[in-house]
């Protein structure tokens, strides 16, 4: 059994931490627990469940030793080459359009490179687009699980729109 603390900013990050208890609720039997967790990192670990059982029933208070555990898991990445026809302002603004469209937030920005945090229904990944003369197009995409592959997959079928048309 492991105790896993996900920290999160808004309301939306919330969500998805929700959806994904919801989605393994079945499969690995996790669950959000009931009351207040407390991570006590003392000693007299006996006294402070003694003054805990003289304020509520003892079968209101469940008690677990733990350790810390280190995953080793690496981001995966994924990346999309192409040339695109075009100067690169309109090169440019397309690319910026298919982030916006995306629920793109550019998190920095340099003369050739723009990094984005696009957050989907499977999770978060961070893009970073590279423009090169000859309108050269460089797209990586890192993060974790299926965000990735559903965003490489949206982007990709952006750009072959905009080849077509």
């Amino acid at each position: 059994m492991y105790l896993i603390v996900a920290k999160y900013a808004d309301d939306a990050e919330r969500k998805r931490i929700d959806y994904a208890v919801e989605r393994w609720k079945a499969v690995a039997g996790v669950e959000k627990p009931d009351g207040v967790p407390i991570l006590f990192k003392g000693e007299n670990v006996a006294d402070f469940v003694e003054d805990m059982y003289s304020r509520l029933s003892k079968e209101n208070v469940s008690v677990y030793s733990l350790n810390d555990v280190l995953f080793e898991i690496e981001k995966e990445e994924i990346s999309i080459e192409t040339t695109l026809s075009g100067d690169l302002e309109t090169i440019s603004k397309f690319l910026g359009f298919i982030m916006a469209k995306q629920k793109g937030v550019l998190i920095t920005e340099t003369e050739f490179e723009r990094i984005y945090e696009v957050s989907t229904r499977k999770g978060k990944a961070d893009v970073s687009i590279n423009l090169t003369d000859g309108g050269r197009v460089r797209i990586l995409i890192s993060g974790y699980g299926d965000a990735i592959g559903l965003i490489r997959e949206k982007i990709k079928s952006e750009i072959r729109y905009f080849k077509e048309v």
